[in-house]
């Protein structure tokens, strides 16, 4: 093998790390190393500029230098004596160089062996390295990004014990929606590119009281309380939707769908459903459903309407779960699970179809709430539909 002219530059700091002269040799360009740097090797490479440099470090001798790419780019050098003079009896030592072209290569010599193995790229030092597995009799060496396995008989490889991740283009943030007018010259179309497949999955939707200047509903949390009033009686609000998975009518029909694609999707109308609601394994009348009658179901009735899809929960005071001036005072949390289930046609009349949720055969999803007892000082009717004051004085 020709061995290429070179220049070397030998920082030798005995006992005291380089470090502490501020002298560490420096090498911009290598991005490259050996991934295990012991013993007599050499190497050979692909330069992309007009100079390769290098840097050995080893024990507390750092040596750097430079060399000339032959013909078509080649670079080639022995570490030893008969080339750079830099061969490593320190299994912790490294051998860095660049610039150079992935698919570098080096050959490491034991006795009357040898073996080869990659020039790594060092970014990919920085990922979780392969367990070797050790099979008892051989000895193992570990190196930066590599092992070498050597036998009884002399006998010797090297195993790559980091391997680069293989580059994966950044996923769509957007799911996939539908195009078209829905209609017949104009079909409602999935799209099916630029954007990330839905799973066809639902969600029930859950929303609190009233907000008393604004006149809307705001969106309860799953798992989240709702507040029981002292008095009179307030409501909640849960229907069935998409969970964003970009759903719309498969076929159109004014007359059941209202002309609305976006059934079950951001700006439509709710999925057609069956809702219902239970109550805990906690308080009075648990484990029952709750229906009509507010007596039997711990001051919470709960009607379905099935033209808006749109389920009401009404909560009043109740004796047998909150009582806070009793002795004992009584105070109960009722959980409320709601379940929405739907019937073969129903599943079907949106694409993608919609899944159902393991949580109850056949159910389309599930959302609980937890109906929490009023404040023994909540003495004004219904304080606590009211919102903390947006003008508060300093």
């Amino acid at each position: 093998m020709k061995l290429m002219k070179h220049i070397t530059i030998a920082l030798v700091l005995c006992a005291i790390p380089a470090m502490a002269f501020g002298q560490v040799a420096d090498c911009e360009d290598c991005e490259h190393q050996l991934p295990i740097y012991v013993g007599a090797a050499g190497f050979a490479a692909t330069a992309t500029g007009d100079m390769v440099n290098w840097r050995s470090t080893c024990g507390n001798t750092t040596k750097t230098g430079s060399l000339m790419p032959g013909d078509e780019g080649l670079v080639a050098a022995l570490l030893d004596e008969r080339g750079l003079n830099v061969a490593c009896s320190d299994e912790d030592g490294t051998f860095e160089l660049g610039p150079i072209m992935d698919g570098g290569w080096f050959w490491m010599h034991m006795g009357d062996n040898s073996a080869v193995g990659n020039i790594v790229a060092m970014d990919i030092l920085d990922n979780t390295p392969t367990e070797i597995t050790d099979s008892g009799n051989v000895t193992m060496m570990p190196g930066a990004g590599a092992t070498v396995l050597v036998d009884d008989m002399g006998n010797f490889g090297i195993l790559p014990t980091i391997l680069p991740v293989a580059e994966m283009d950044p996923p769509e943030t957007n799911t996939c929606s539908y195009g078209g007018a829905g209609t017949t010259a104009s079909p409602y179309v999935r799209e099916d590119s630029n954007c990330m497949l839905g799973n066809g999955g639902t969600m029930i939707r859950a929303q609190g009281p009233t907000d008393v200047f604004t006149g809307m509903r705001s969106d309860i949390a799953p798992g989240g309380t709702v507040t029981r009033p002292a008095t009179g009686d307030l409501t909640v609000t849960v229907d069935l939707w998409g969970n964003g998975t970009g759903h719309f009518v498969t076929t159109y029909d004014a007359a059941e769908n209202g002309a609305n694609a976006r059934l079950g999707h951001p700006g439509g109308v709710p999925l057609a459903n069956t809702l219902s609601a239970m109550l805990g394994a906690v308080g009075p009348n648990a484990g029952t459903a709750i229906e009509s009658d507010a007596a039997a179901s711990a001051g919470l009735t709960f009607a379905h309407d099935g033209t808006s899809n749109v389920g009401t929960l009404t909560m009043t005071q109740h004796a047998s779960y909150c009582a806070p001036t009793a002795t004992p005072p009584v105070n109960y949390s009722a959980e409320v699970t709601f379940t929405a289930t739907l019937d073969a046609t129903q599943k079907t009349q949106v694409t993608p179809t919609i899944g159902t949720a393991p949580a109850a055969a056949g159910a389309a999803a599930q959302f609980k709430l937890t109906v929490v007892c009023p404040s023994a000082s909540a003495a004004q009717p219904g304080v606590e539909l009211v919102p903390e004051n947006p003008f508060p004085v300093n």
